[in-house]
């Protein structure tokens, strides 16, 4: 199973509200599933932060899914 980093699109009220969060693909690579809450920005050490939020940003470059309660 592999992982990226995906905006999702959802409703807070009737305003749309958008996050970053990690989602999980089957082996054909469709969607399996994504973490129920957002993704956060850690690391080990600045490097690995900055690497977080590379990979962070080149999720914009995607399409945006929607996100529905699992």
């Amino acid at each position: 199973m592999s992982w990226n980093y995906r905006l999702l699109k959802m409703k807070d009220g009737e305003d749309d509200f958008y996050q970053i969060h990690e989602v999980y693909y089957d082996k054909q690579g469709k969607v399996n599933g994504y973490t129920k809450n957002g993704a956060t920005v850690a690391g080990n050490d600045i490097a690995e932060v900055k690497s977080v939020l590379i990979k962070m940003l080149s999720c914009l470059e995607k399409d945006v899914i929607k996100y529905e309660e699992q």
